[in-house]
């Protein structure tokens, strides 16, 4: 993905206000438009990520969302984006997860 790329799209999630916009832009993407938008979230905040695969969890009683994204160094990562104004991200990886008893790549079931 571009940088250009990149930042419109982190543009459009800066400019985002409510019933989490950003993440319903990133619904209405292709499989692979999601994949490099959330590896370059990855990467814009320091990772390192070839995508190989991107899941879709669902979204929490407060409207944030959660992405998996599988890299090729094997790493994985959950990406929260909360449903606020700034569509603030944050980052855990998934074996972290594991360790609190969730699982990534499964879809949430409450």
């Amino acid at each position: 993905m571009s940088k250009s790329t990149m930042m419109l799209f982190l543009l459009v999630f800066s400019s985002c206000n409510y019933a989490n916009i950003a993440n319903d832009i990133l619904l209405s993407r292709t499989s692979a438009q999601k994949t490099q938008i959330l590896s370059g979230i990855i990467n814009a905040a320091g990772g390192a990520c070839s995508p190989l695969e991107s899941f879709y969890q669902g979204v929490d009683r407060n409207d944030a969302a959660y992405w998996n994204i599988l890299c090729a160094n094997g790493q994985s990562y959950v990406i929260q984006i909360a449903n606020d104004a700034a569509a603030t991200t944050t980052i855990i990886q998934c074996s972290a997860m594991k360790s609190l008893g969730t699982q990534c790549f499964k879809r949430f079931g409450y």
